[in-house]
């Protein structure tokens, strides 16, 4: 006997997990240039707006076209969705660089915009040293394994983080369908570009960089200009702080390139993705011009 069941095929919704200051502007560009028309931003109500299981679930069933979304207010662990695959996407940053990019974003930003927010309100009253060590003895939830805080814990901080919270933040990036960091920014998409093939076979992730606060140097000269702007004594407390942090970026480091090596021809891919980078920047670059 032969039945048929009237179930609707597997649908695939890409997610990505905006941190604050970690590339999540220019991922955004790149899905929404990609899903056009099927790329959305979902919020909270409110800035400390938490989005579980069911407010996901939710708005998948009632927006059938979306093949991709992202929030600052998506928290780990990811939900599980009835014929539905999640392919998750979240992107880490050294915990210092981060801190300070997050320092001089708020710098640049209206005053009356932040007038409720006592960070904001704190980044433009005082230099980048005073900032970070009123952070260290106010703040501990801001300045502290901020990213492993959000991937263990969905950013509930109710006590120091511990060794078994880093376990489960690991695990988590472990599982993770798109991890990256910015650090290996093109390394990373270049992974997931490859890896989400078979269900987004027409996915193209090359970009022209976005919301970029501070000129781009590498990542040693950044931190060698921050431990002389903080002053050794600052920065090695905030290297101390962020121990969990580290361990949880040197991680995405060695699972970014594991998979890295799993591509086919990966210095290839890798050269070509740039030439792809380098010629959206003169496209834009032209556009601006002309306009």
């Amino acid at each position: 006997m032969d039945y048929g069941v009237s179930a609707p095929p597997t649908r695939h919704v890409i997610m990505h997990f905006h941190m604050f200051k970690n590339g999540g502007s220019t991922i955004e560009a790149i899905l929404e240039r990609e899903f056009r028309g099927r790329f959305a931003t979902v919020h909270g109500s409110h800035a400390s707006s938490a989005l579980d299981d069911d407010d996901i679930a939710s708005f998948i069933a009632a927006h059938p076209n979306i093949s991709a979304l992202s929030s600052h207010h998506l928290r780990y662990p990811l939900p599980s969705i009835r014929r539905t695959v999640l392919f998750d996407c979240c992107f880490l940053r050294h915990p210092l660089d981060r801190l300070h990019s997050v320092y001089s974003y708020l710098r640049a930003e209206p005053a009356e915009l932040g007038a409720e927010d006592p960070i904001l309100v704190l980044s433009q009253a005082v230099g980048p040293r005073e900032f970070v060590m009123r952070l260290i003895d106010e703040s501990p939830h801001f300045v502290s394994n901020p990213q492993t805080l959000l991937i263990a814990t969905g950013g509930e901080f109710t006590r120091p983080l511990d060794e078994a919270d880093l376990a489960r933040a690991i695990e988590s990036l472990r599982r993770m369908a798109v991890p990256g960091l910015v650090s290996m920014f093109d390394e990373s998409l270049v992974v997931a570009e490859h890896f989400l093939g078979p269900a987004f076979p027409s996915l193209r992730l090359h970009y022209v960089a976005q919301n970029v606060s501070r000129p781009l140097r590498n990542l040693d000269q950044r931190l060698a200009e921050l431990q002389a702007l903080w002053g050794a004594d600052v920065y090695d407390e905030l290297l101390r702080l962020n121990r969990l942090d580290l361990e949880l970026c040197a991680y995405a480091e060695n699972e970014i390139q594991r998979r890295f090596c799993l591509v086919p021809n990966p210095p290839e891919r890798l050269m070509e993705f740039r030439a792809r980078c380098s010629g959206l920047r003169s496209q834009a670059s032209e556009l601006t011009y002309v306009s």
